[in-house]
């Protein structure tokens, strides 16, 4: 068996690990934080039992004043030469029911996610695959339904797979050469490979006219990351978000698509719709994003066409973050990189009693469903952690679990 097929298969396992079960946490311990967090959650309150069935759709406004600012500075693009770095260390996900009652959220993970399409796109395309070109890029998606959760489970489905796709037919037609314009080409089909993703799931789970009303009516937000050897892509459509930490800071890769943003309302009322300030802003007075896979009956003001981001990859990346706005709305940018932090490196056993030994990726994404469950957050709440580089060394790591 060689070394390309053992990786892919001890992925496949990973992958696995991380999303079984109800709440997909995906490490050994993960039944236990699984408790935990399912006795948070019927400790709630009558009233957040009690919460109308229609606010699933109808969110509330963001409580994080501090991320509005933050979500609307995207990061720019570096134009200094590409490396190569490990595509991820690890990766971890958790994805809880929170205070709903019923759960719209779903999560994707696949590391490396082009392996599992390639054998289709090849026998479909009829060009045979030229050897060694596949890179290991691993897929991270959050996707926060509203409506209902079909539409975020359809785009759990499949939208990894188009994406796949369209990343493929464009790498066997483009060119060879180098240098710098080779580099744009690439981003910019990276673009376009994204917003034909989208576009196409969009038309799979969208809903036709003839279609009843409560079809139209469902949708979901998509925040997807696939991160390389070489540099991060992430598309976003909604209110969900994906945050770098390079350096010790945060740096948001995406913008949250909310109709008060002053571009996202003029566009809508450019096409004919209103934004209607109704406990909070909203399209027609009934959805709080301003774009979103589905919601057919939002159409043209609600859009699916997604916002793409292409970063390279730096020595001082750390861990890239996605969340639904469960974790967003009430907790910062800022915050949620210091609390990952804090458990990448082997400092959170000190800081926070309740946290899981280890310091993985998923003790990083519990930590934070935890924090914002202690917030009061009142959604579903879903949270992918990719650690780019080991922040502290195995022999630290081995000494503090053996305490």
């Amino acid at each position: 068996m060689s070394s390309d097929t053992s990786r892919r298969d001890h992925a496949a396992m990973a992958v696995r690990e991380v999303l079984a079960g109800d709440r997909k946490v995906g490490t050994v311990s993960r039944s236990a934080r699984r408790r935990r967090l399912e006795l948070r959650r019927l400790g709630r309150t009558a009233s957040a039992v009690a919460e109308d069935d229609a606010a699933k759709r109808v969110r509330p406004a963001s409580d994080s004043s501090s991320d509005s600012s933050e979500s609307a500075k995207v990061a720019p693009e570096p134009t200094a030469e590409v490396a190569r770095w490990p595509a991820c260390v690890s990766h971890g996900a958790v994805s809880v029911i929170g205070r709903r009652r019923e759960m719209e959220d779903a999560i994707f993970v696949a590391a490396p996610f082009l392996a599992a399409a390639k054998e289709a796109a090849v026998e479909g395309s009829g060009v045979a695959e030229e050897e060694g070109k596949e890179e290991d890029e691993g897929f991270f998606a959050v996707y926060d339904g509203h409506g209902g959760s079909r539409v975020a489970e359809a785009c759990r489905e499949r939208m990894h797979v188009v994406l796949a796709e369209e990343v493929r037919v464009r790498r066997l037609l483009q060119g060879g050469g180098g240098g710098a314009d080779v580099e744009d080409e690439d981003r910019a089909r990276w673009k376009e490979a994204m917003a034909a993703c989208f576009a196409r799931v969009d038309g799979e789970v969208g809903g036709a006219e003839e279609a009843d009303t409560g079809e139209q009516t469902v949708g979901s937000t998509a925040v997807v990351a696939v991160v390389g050897p070489r540099r991060i892509v992430v598309a976003n459509c909604g209110d969900s978000r994906a945050v770098l930490s390079r350096g010790g800071v945060a740096v948001p890769l995406s913008s949250d698509h909310k109709p008060d943003r002053p571009d996202e309302m003029e566009r809508v009322e450019a096409a004919g719709g209103r934004v209607i300030n109704w406990n909070g802003y909203r399209i027609l007075g009934v959805l709080a994003t301003s774009r979103s896979i589905g919601d057919y009956y939002l159409k043209p003001y609600v859009i699916a066409e997604p916002e793409v981001t292409v970063m390279d990859r730096t020595d001082k990346d750390e861990f890239l973050i996605l969340a639904s706005d469960g974790l967003w709305d009430v907790v910062s940018n800022d915050v949620a990189c210091k609390i990952a932090r804090n458990c990448l490196s082997g400092r959170a056993a000190s800081k926070y009693p309740e946290s899981v030994s280890g310091s993985t990726a998923a003790d990083a994404a519990a930590l934070l469903v935890e924090l914002a469950i202690s917030r009061g957050s009142k959604d579903n709440i879903s949270v992918v952690v990719v650690e780019l580089r080991r922040l502290r060394s195995r022999t630290t790591a081995s000494k503090e679990n053996g305490r």
